[in-house]
């Protein structure tokens, strides 16, 4: 393995606009999320692809975070139906 050898200067602190540094620390944020972030691909159909954009557009987000956001939402709710179940034996 090649690898290239970079030689990095930390550089102070600047005082930026305030919608300048808004946006820095937004991208910085999200920079730091990508760090943590698995990717996720899968095949489906086009007719179950254009039923979840339209339902993300009904809730007025994009359809790979309405994705995310219902395959949480449902994921949580098995753990707590299967917490319970366990519980209740």
């Amino acid at each position: 393995m090649n690898a290239k050898r970079r030689n990095y200067e930390e550089l102070p602190d600047e005082d930026l606009p305030p919608e300048v540094g808004a946006k820095a620390r937004a991208l910085i944020e999200r920079a730091e999320r990508d760090i943590e972030e698995t990717r996720v691909n899968f095949r489906w159909g086009k007719v179950q692809v254009d039923t979840v954009k339209r339902a993300a557009a009904l809730a007025g987000v994009p359809y790979q975070t309405y994705i995310k956001q219902v395959a949480f939402r449902q994921a949580v709710a098995d753990l707590r139906a299967a917490e319970g179940v366990v519980k209740a034996s």
